[in-house]
């Protein structure tokens, strides 16, 4: 499937302020699963001093910008098109027998590496335990049925709600609530997931769905199975992710996948956040036109 992307993100200050180096993280992965069709565009208001572009800690590729000057507002529109190439989820198979049973145990050089991803406190796993062990017993603690069957529990029985801003929930306030933003719902997959020894990692970018009228930036998990490597679930849907998502970043922390991090200096200035995301399944006619066919 090809999907034409759009974003725009605005802050607005109220006053003049100047910015420090804004780190823009839109640019969606080119991996087995994705790659863009046609040339990502980043454009800035007021035009940016210069840029860099770089990878980072997860492999997610990051645009620096930095400005010189004092402005009220800055604006960054970017634009892209990417083919979506997994239409099956379940296209593998689990590596070692060892692995098909909970907790995971993962071979140590593996271990090592996803560490980061492996991070729950006591408190919090804790407070998950009496969730964990439910699906541990509704699916014989077989991998595979206790990840698909988390994701469709979280998204039955708990209600989605927007939340634009804001850092996510704690898993325990999202237990307590029973609803949670995308992310909220993130947070206490992948904590519960993490208590059972499986490695998590945040994902943010871009959900596609045709009884939307309006879009705007998602989030999921993507869990390590041996033999699969890293594989989306999205909580909030309930589903195994394939060719309806697009990645921009992951990490081990929502933090880490923010799509815009930087600051601003002025006395007394508030940034206010206006976004507008546009996604369309390009035609047979747009491809051409793109120069894709």
């Amino acid at each position: 499937m090809f999907l034409s992307i759009d974003h725009n993100t605005t802050y607005s200050y109220g006053k003049k302020i100047v910015l420090a180096p804004h780190i823009v993280r839109i640019y969606p992965k080119q991996n087995v699963g994705q790659q863009i069709t046609h040339m990502f565009s980043l454009e800035t208001d007021p035009p940016e001093a210069g840029r860099t572009v770089n990878s980072d800690l997860d492999g997610n590729t990051t645009v620096t910008l930095w400005f010189s000057g004092e402005f009220n507002r800055l604006v960054i529109d970017t634009r892209c098109v990417v083919e979506t190439l997994r239409k099956n989820p379940f296209d593998f198979i689990v590596s070692d027998i060892r692995f098909l049973y909970l907790p995971m145990r993962y071979p140590p050089e593996q271990q090592i590496a996803l560490s980061p991803y492996l991070s729950v406190s006591k408190k919090t796993a804790l407070e998950v335990s009496k969730l964990r062990e439910t699906i541990l017993s509704q699916t014989q603690g077989k991998t595979l049925d206790f990840i698909l069957s988390l994701c469709n529990h979280i998204h039955k029985n708990f209600s989605h709600v927007a939340r634009k801003h804001g850092a996510p929930w704690t898993p325990e306030k999202t237990l307590r609530e029973k609803r949670g933003s995308c992310r909220d719902l993130v947070e206490l997959f992948a904590s519960v997931c993490r208590s059972t020894g499986l490695a998590c990692r945040h994902v943010s970018g871009y959900a596609f769905s045709k009884k939307k009228r309006e879009n705007e930036l998602h989030a999921w998990v993507e869990v390590y199975i041996p033999g699969g490597g890293w594989r989306g679930y999205d909580p909030s849907s309930g589903l195994a992710v394939a060719d309806s998502h697009v990645a921009v970043a992951s990490g081990a922390t929502n933090e880490l996948v923010a799509p815009v991090s930087g600051s601003f200096y002025g006395d007394e200035a508030e940034a206010e956040l206006r976004f507008q995301v546009r996604i369309k399944k390009t035609s047979l006619k747009e491809k051409r036109a793109l120069g894709l066919l």
